[in-house]
């Protein structure tokens, strides 16, 4: 703290000068008067190092630790890189030398084998001959005489009965009479021939003895009037509404019989067995 006489101009109350002991700042070198003992700076230099001091201490700088991690980190990812790449070259050379000592050893064991054993020449090379297509396959017809006769009791009848009703009756008296007739009914909506024929369907011809008997679907579409009354894949359809499927002229007069009377009849065969099919559609 400086003690230097500072000499004020004139006292206010006597007009004359005085000798005072002054106080100096030690930040600014001005005259101030201090607040408390051992003040050696005025209040504005205090509170402007004060303010100094806190920004100081609000930037850390960074811990030396992480100093010292980031200035060995790219000597360390040098070092490893070399690491790396002097283990796959060793790597790389050993399995050379096994590749080599291997083909060797193969090679001196193929002229043992050679020297052992006379040479012959190689046969000829004979081009491998193409098989023979398969022949065409027939679905035109169906013939086997070890298939039980596909024979129409509905179509036998006599006199001829096309009615539905009335063949639906004869149906109960003959499994009544112990005949083995499976009896489906169905209902189908108004439009069902709307649609027209199915494409997609696939019939055959069925023969025994050189005789048309029926026809046998092998493929039906969705929307074929047999697909919807309940026929299956499969299964050989022999008569109609009472009409045999002995000819195209009898099928078509089953189908025209069924279209008028608003019902259908069929009489088919599945697995060996006697289906009749009611199919009934509102006129």
């Amino acid at each position: 703290m400086s003690t230097e006489p500072y000499r004020t101009p004139s006292c206010p109350t006597c007009a004359g000068p005085h000798v005072e002991q002054t106080h100096i700042c030690a930040l600014c070198e001005e005259p101030f008067v201090p607040s408390g003992a051992g003040v050696e700076a005025c209040d504005p230099c205090l509170r402007k190092a004060c303010r100094v001091v806190a920004r100081a201490s609000a930037e850390k700088p960074a811990p030396r630790r992480a100093k010292a991690v980031l200035r060995w980190l790219p000597v360390a990812l040098a070092v490893l890189s070399v690491g790396i790449l002097s283990f796959n070259t060793l790597v790389v050379v050993e399995t050379s030398q096994h590749l080599a000592m291997l083909g060797s050893f193969l090679a001196e064991q193929h002229r043992a084998k050679s020297r052992g054993k006379p040479r012959t020449p190689a046969p000829p090379k004979q081009t491998a001959a193409l098989p023979a297509p398969p022949p065409p396959r027939e679905e035109n017809s169906f013939d086997d005489t070890n298939v039980p006769a596909f024979t129409s009791v509905l179509a036998a009848l006599h006199p001829e009965v096309h009615d539905p009703d009335a063949l639906l009756a004869r149906v109960q008296k003959l499994r009544e009479a112990g005949l083995d007739i499976f009896l489906v009914r169905t209902n189908l909506g108004k439009n069902v021939f709307d649609g027209g024929s199915d494409l997609r369907t696939r019939i055959s011809p069925v023969q025994k003895g050189g005789k048309t008997v029926g026809v046998r679907y092998s493929r039906l579409g969705p929307d074929a009037i047999e697909s919807l009354a309940g026929v299956q894949p499969g299964d050989v359809l022999v008569s109609i509404n009472g009409f045999g499927i002995d000819s195209p002229d009898r099928a078509l007069s089953g189908y025209a019989s069924s279209r008028e009377k608003g019902g259908a009849v069929f009489e088919l065969f599945r697995n060996g067995r006697r289906v009749v099919l009611d199919v009934r559609w509102p006129r």
